[in-house]
């Protein structure tokens, strides 16, 4: 084989190896989605969320909503995926591990909502959660793919636990 032969065979298998990643990469289901976003968002330390895998889930146009306490008031914080995908990458010196408990999810035609109780460690991945809290989390699916559109989410708080029927046997695994 030619020198010119072998390069473009190189070629040829860089592309289908990247094209096959790029086809995993995209979420099939909502589920699949969700799953995605704990995936990027944990982390060891010194480092931070993976910015590429969120920026492929989260729709440019999507808004992430929290809420924070402001002088003992609960307040509703708003930021663009950007924004929270930007702070979420900045590397942090403790490590990060987003455990999903419980899942519900409604779909209908290309929209699904998907109601998550996610356990969050920032020390020993099988210690006790640091905090729990409920998200939910709008997708839709646009060319046989899920992107997120909103994420709301709110942590537990004292005197205001989550429901026991929230706090359930950790998801299965998607197939």
């Amino acid at each position: 084989m030619t020198a010119s032969a072998h390069a473009l065979r190189r070629f040829l298998l860089a592309f289908v190896a990247l094209a096959s990643a790029a086809a995993a990469a995209e979420p099939a289901t909502p589920e699949a989605a969700v799953s995605a976003l704990w995936r990027a968002l944990s982390h060891g330390p010194g480092e931070g969320a993976d910015k590429a895998a969120l920026e492929a889930l989260f729709d440019p146009s999507a808004q992430v909503y929290g809420v924070a306490e402001k002088d003992g008031r609960l307040v509703l914080v708003r930021r663009s995926a950007a924004e929270f995908i930007a702070r979420q990458a900045q590397p942090s010196p403790r490590p990060f591990l987003e455990r999903e408990v419980h899942r519900e999810t409604r779909r209908y035609g290309a929209f699904a909502e998907v109601f998550a109780t996610v356990e969050s460690r920032t020390a020993d991945p099988d210690g006790a959660a640091d905090f729990t809290g409920i998200n939910s989390v709008h997708l839709y699916q646009q060319e046989g793919r899920w992107r997120i559109v909103g994420l709301y989410y709110h942590l537990e708080r004292a005197g205001q636990p989550i429901p026991a029927q929230w706090r359930g046997a950790a998801a299965a695994a998607d197939s």
